[in-house]
This record gives C-alpha cells, structure tokens and sequence, in this order.
C-alpha cells in the first residue's frame, strides 16, 4: 500500500514540477522592451539636440518584468519601470523618472528635478509606430543630426 502512494505522489509532484517550469517560461515578452536614446532635451522652452546637452550618451533599456537600466555619464543604474496606458514612471538608484511612453518614444518631464524634459526614442519600435509617431521620429533624427526642426521664437 505504501508502495501505491508513493507512485501516486511522485506522479503529483512531477506533474506540479512540470507545470510550474513550463509556465515560467510562457511569458510574453513586453512589447516595449527596448534600448532607447536620448535624442533631444528642453529646458526654458528652448530644446537642443542630446549632443548640445551633453558629450555622453544618455539611454535607458527596458527589459521584460518591469526591469530597466539607465544610462547617463557611462554609469548605468538598475531601475524598476511601470507603465499606466501611456504613463510611464521608473524608479532605482535614488532617482525616479516620470513622464510618457507610446510609439517607441518616451518623454520624461522635469528630469531628475532639474526641470529638463527630455527625449528618448526606440528606433526598433518608433519605426513600427503610426504615420504620426515616424515623422516625430524623423524631426527627432534630424535634431540629433544637428539640423533645424524646431523654431525658436
């Protein structure tokens, strides 16, 4: 008799065992997970190309699981990252960072308290957006360029 249930209970915890390892990997991957770079910054209503705010590059990867990793003087910094339809808020290394993200573009306002806006975009991602979303894309490649697309008054 014994012999019966310890079968039966090697075939349930198999069977759990199974199912726990297969569902961990079922995750979908996020759709805007991505590496995306600072392409412009505002502060004073006045907006620059990144290059003209500075020498280094600034990004910031998302990852699946709300995992993120931002970029800035070439230190990274582990972050947590969440997003409320198109609010996006991230967290980590002593700084938080709020603002939007749709179409493979995010924009963070008043960043890290010094009341820069700044823009990032996902060039994997910002060329699979609308119409609308590739010619922001487009104007934001030509800032980084050096070109003229904003006028300033």
């Amino acid at each position: 008799m014994k012999k019966k249930h310890s079968f039966i209970m090697l075939l349930l915890l198999t069977g759990i065992l199974t199912s726990v390892l297969t569902g961990c990997g079922s995750s979908e991957p996020d759709p805007n997970s991505g590496v995306y770079d600072a392409v412009s910054a505002e502060m004073m209503g006045i907006t620059l190309d990144i290059n003209d705010f500075s020498d280094e590059d600034i990004s910031i990867e998302l990852k699946d699981g709300g995992k993120a990793k931002f970029i800035y003087e070439g230190d990274d910094y582990s972050m947590k990252w969440e997003l409320d339809g198109v609010t996006f808020h991230a967290e980590g290394g002593g700084a938080e960072l709020d603002g939007t993200l749709s179409n493979g573009t995010i924009h963070l306002e008043d960043m890290l308290g010094m009341g820069v806006n700044m823009d990032f975009v996902c060039d994997d991602l910002a060329n699979g957006g609308s119409e609308d979303s590739g010619n922001l894309l487009d104007r934001l490649k030509d800032a980084k360029k050096g070109k003229e697309v904003y006028v300033l008054e």
